[in-house]
């Protein structure tokens, strides 16, 4: 069993419970965080708590406070609240990322957890997986659920549309239906199930280390303009197209 991910596992249980209360500190405006975005309490919370239960196994580089000394040479990239914003406006799609990576900065291993649904997506070595939290608390390693693409999706996540209503007409020309979700890592994890996953501009290493990890098995774009994954060849290329057109 992976001490990383078991760890990982029962911080983010007690994240759920904690951000399930409500508390008014949550929404707290805080300083500006390491990634350059200003932090919100449940940020720091979930950091704190994510700390408390890795910093025994590993470094963390946090979006909100940067890099915590911890145990070893191994560093866990760590976004500890994706989809803040959505948290703010109580849309439930928003959780957290972690890729626990080597010296060299390659990942080892890494999750992504949705706090909404209460459930994870892991990749440990070949191994892509999905899993209950509630389920894994239970049963332990029978919980997990062989992670493989879907044959029934019928459109993709788009990230940052809103800002790119060029790119968004291309698509819909093309007949590729999308929807825009406001938390990057949560959506880089869905890209077993749709169609696609589309952000535009520059995606950082607190959101992207984990996600392109757990998809390296499926069709990727990544460059300092966008980041592109797709389980469908020709839907990949299709888009690619697209992508290079506006270049």
């Amino acid at each position: 069993m992976s001490a990383f991910l078991h760890q990982a596992i029962l911080a983010t249980d007690e994240i759920i419970k904690a951000m399930q209360k409500r508390e008014a500190a949550l929404y707290e405006l805080h300083e500006v965080g390491a990634g350059g975005d200003r932090s919100i309490g449940a940020d720091l919370l979930s950091e704190q708590i994510y700390a408390k239960y890795l910093l025994s196994l590993a470094n963390i580089h946090s979006e909100e406070s940067g890099f915590m000394q911890g145990v070893g040479e191994d560093c866990v990239i760590l976004d500890p609240l994706d989809g803040s914003d959505n948290f703010l406006s109580h849309i439930p799609y928003y959780g957290s990322s972690l890729a626990l990576c080597d010296k060299s900065h390659k990942p080892k291993e890494a999750v992504i957890f949705n706090f909404c649904t209460q459930e994870g997506v892991a990749r440990i070595n070949a191994e892509v997986f999905s899993f209950s939290i509630p389920a894994y608390l239970t049963k332990g390693k029978q919980a997990y659920k062989p992670l493989k693409c879907s044959t029934h999706s019928k459109c993709g996540i788009f990230e940052k549309a809103y800002c790119n209503p060029h790119i968004a007409a291309l698509l819909y020309e093309k007949a590729l239906k999308f929807r825009s979700l406001g938390a990057s890592a949560l959506s880089m994890a869905k890209a077993y199930e749709v169609n696609f996953m589309l952000f535009a501009g520059k995606i950082r290493d607190f959101d992207s280390k984990a996600g392109l990890f757990l998809c390296e098995d499926l069709h990727q774009l990544y460059t300092d303009n966008f980041t592109l994954i797709s389980k469908d060849k020709h839907i990949f290329d299709m888009i690619y197209n697209i992508l290079n057109s506006k270049a």
